[in-house]
């Protein structure tokens, strides 16, 4: 665990002042601020106010903001597999598997906290319009039963989970929406490092790319069950019953599948410094 501790600390330290990560960041925040501003402008103008909480399981289900969001992800970890900086030194004392290991705990790790920064982003904004609490607003009932899309045609936003609202409290709708991004979020970013090692950063950026675009073709087209991206987006799946965890368990499957599979080819890939020791 200690040569874990050392590899994500090291490359936490390697990243945290990168151009690339900021940037990625930043564009998420651009994009979640344009949704939401269409949201919060809605709120104000009805006149009342909104669970703080709403904003982002409203944006963060809401098709499009979804097809770009994960554009920022993507340009946090668009390095992988990280061959650079003191990396080829971690191999050197932790052995191809640990360092392999490492890897993928960093990007579990930065999923989370671009996760968590998109989240509170949204909750800091819509605070100066909401109020903290179980129930959902109005506002948000309104647009759930925007049958017609006059509201979404305004302001340029959806809500059509209307089953999520009568079954889960705003809390609960807020967890489930963050683990189905965060679990999403990190899916891709361990493809883009498996398929980056095995192959090369080219190949990992037009799987993940590929992968996503696909999951929204499908998406729109109504093929929600064959779509990763809908399964990214819980309302989808939520019926007053718990199948909607069986996206969940798909997500954490993918990824312990990817895990392994790097861990297996490790062994056998030629790096382009030195030999390592062998772990």
């Amino acid at each position: 665990m200690g040569s874990f501790a050392v590899i994500i600390k090291g490359m936490f330290r390697q990243e945290q002042r990168n151009v690339r990560v900021i940037m990625g960041y930043l564009l998420g925040f651009a994009i979640v601020g344009y949704w939401m501003s269409g949201f919060l402008r809605y709120a104000a103008d009805t006149g009342e106010p909104v669970n703080i909480l709403e904003a982002f399981c409203v944006v963060e289900q809401h098709y499009v903001n979804m097809l770009f969001l994960v554009l920022g992800w993507l340009l946090v970890v668009a390095d992988a597999p990280f061959m650079k900086g003191n990396i080829y030194l971690l191999l050197y004392r932790c052995g191809r598997k640990r360092w392999n290991m490492g890897m993928f705990f960093y990007i579990l790790m930065q999923a989370f906290f671009y996760t968590a920064a998109m989240a509170a982003f949204t909750i800091i904004i819509s605070s100066f319009l909401g109020f903290v609490g179980n129930m959902w607003s109005s506002p948000v009932y309104s647009l759930a039963r925007d049958v017609t899309n006059n509201i979404g045609a305004k302001y340029n936003i959806t809500f059509p989970w209307l089953v999520m609202m009568k079954v889960m409290s705003v809390p609960q709708a807020f967890a489930v929406t963050f683990l189905f991004l965060y679990l999403y979020l990190a899916f891709m970013g361990v493809l883009l490092y498996a398929a980056a090692l095995l192959f090369s950063g080219i190949a990992g950026m037009v799987a993940v790319i590929g992968v996503h675009l696909t999951g929204y073709l499908r998406m729109m087209d109504g093929y929600t069950e064959t779509s990763l991206l809908a399964r990214a987006v819980p309302g989808n799946f939520i019926d007053g019953t718990l199948s909607y965890w069986q996206s969940a368990a798909l997500f954490l499957a993918l990824i312990v599948v990817l895990m392994v599979l790097s861990s297996i080819f490790v062994k056998k890939i030629e790096f382009q410094s030195g030999t390592e020791v062998e772990g």
